[in-house]
């Protein structure tokens, strides 16, 4: 049986009114017949086109319902389990999929659960106080289903969210909120949170991300120790202001009671020192410190390797000089120059801070050429510092002139004069102080 539509009724109308002019004038002829049927080819071809593609779109329809079916079922299994145990609703937390065959269609139905700091408390973290009760997160549900060839359709998606019943602090556990905040306090949001508890094996952690205040949640938690850590974001390189990439905390959870741990965490620059026009011993390394670093600790790179990276994008700035003997805090009343702000994920230039110090050495009167200059940091009574590497570092050579210029730490140092059986140590008593500022001359007469 033929079925024709309006348009098939005009097309014949037209073509069989072309005919009987034709059959009324002189006949039908073979060239009338072909004429005739190649109109009837070029118009009944595009109107074949549509209602073919009527007809996949129909077919695409109904599996976007059937795909909406699904996801609506799912969203119910979802609610289901909910209701009858909502502690085994967060034992599901992150991605897991399934597929459902509806006639010759396959459907992936992908279920993402994760917490959010809901919208009953405003202040979201900073809401904690001791109990977990005061957050009262909210566990989100997002069903996504797809199917092949579902174009032009995109992926039907549900959303629900849960609200933690009452009483869900229970007498037997306990919880733990994470907040992690940047350089400038602000909240680290799509931070990776991993909670295992000790003694358990790596596969058991949870994972969650933090949300836009910064925040992730772990409920249910049975009493005991757990260890936190933080996992930068893909394909980035971040750093605590303790210089760890991959922070961690330790800490207890015990029943009926929200434990915390807080984390400074940003993404990780990089300084590139930039060395006087001076010989540098870069045997001493170079320190670099930051107000912002904990107890004004600094950052030490050895060998002068530059450019420094991983460094944390202190907001305070940074200073650059040589040796690793000296800490920040060690430099009160020293002018160290201008601080420069290396930006998260940037970089910047720093100057190297350091005592400019000609040598010149002569002896009975005359210049000495190719005297080797040793120099090692002290105290300012002479004695090695704690913790430096006391051998004594080779600075270079005098030249024709029986002179040497080089940069020297900061501090207090003593040097050893060598040419050929001579030898000697300056000064002979206490040392050689180099609190920064111009260059010092000092002049050394061997015997």
């Amino acid at each position: 049986m033929f079925s024709f539509s309006p348009y098939s009724a005009d097309i014949h109308h037209v073509i069989g009114h072309f005919l009987s002019l034709h059959r009324d004038q002189q006949g039908l002829s073979l060239v009338s017949v072909v004429v005739a049927f190649t109109i009837l080819a070029i118009v009944v071809g595009p109107a074949t086109y549509l209602i073919e593609q009527s007809t996949q779109l129909s077919v695409a329809s109904r599996q976007q319902v059937t795909a909406s079916d699904l996801a609506q079922s799912e969203i119910q299994v979802l609610n289901a389990e909910a209701n009858q145990s909502f502690a085994n609703l967060t034992t599901m937390l992150g991605t897991t999929s399934h597929t459902e065959t509806v006639g010759p269609i396959t459907y992936t139905i992908a279920d993402d659960l994760y917490w959010t700091e809901g919208t009953s408390n405003p202040d979201g973290c900073n809401a904690n106080g001791g109990s977990s009760q005061v957050l009262e997160p909210i566990l989100s549900a997002s069903v996504t289903v797809t199917w092949t060839n579902m174009a032009p359709f995109p992926p039907v998606r549900s959303t629900t969210g849960y609200h933690v019943p009452a009483g869900y602090s229970s007498p037997t556990t306990g919880s733990v909120l994470v907040v992690v905040e940047n350089q400038a306090a602000a909240p680290d949001g799509d931070i990776t949170v991993q909670l295992t508890a000790q003694g358990a094996a790596s596969d058991s952690a949870q994972t969650v991300q933090t949300d836009t205040q910064g925040c992730a949640y772990f409920p249910f938690l049975e009493p005991g120790n757990y260890t936190v850590a933080l996992t930068a974001p893909s394909g980035q390189d971040w750093i605590s202001p303790t210089a760890n990439p991959t922070p961690s905390q330790t800490l207890s959870v015990t029943a009926s009671a929200n434990s915390q741990a807080d984390f400074t965490y940003a993404q990780a620059a990089t300084i590139t020192i930039a060395p006087p026009n001076i010989t540098v011993p870069w045997q001493f390394g170079i320190s670099l410190g930051s107000t912002s670093l904990p107890g004004g600790e600094t950052v030490y790179a050895p060998g002068g390797t530059t450019p420094i990276s991983n460094i944390f994008p202190a907001i305070s700035g940074y200073q650059a000089w040589l040796g690793q003997c000296t800490l920040y805090t060690s430099f009160s009343g020293i002018d160290l120059g201008p601080t420069v702000v290396a930006p998260p994920g940037g970089s910047a230039t720093l100057n190297l801070l350091g005592q400019p110090i000609t040598l010149t050495v002569t002896s009975q009167g005359s210049p000495v050429a190719n005297a080797a200059v040793h120099i090692i940091q002290t105290t300012n009574s002479g004695t090695p510092l704690e913790g430096c590497t006391n051998s004594l570092t080779d600075v270079g050579t005098t030249n024709s002139s029986g002179q040497l210029s080089f940069l020297a730490p900061i501090g207090a140092i003593t040097l050893t004069i060598t040419s050929g059986s001579s030898s000697l140590a300056y000064p002979s008593t206490g040392a050689l102080a180099t609190p920064g500022g111009g260059m010092l001359d000092v002049p050394i007469t061997l015997p």
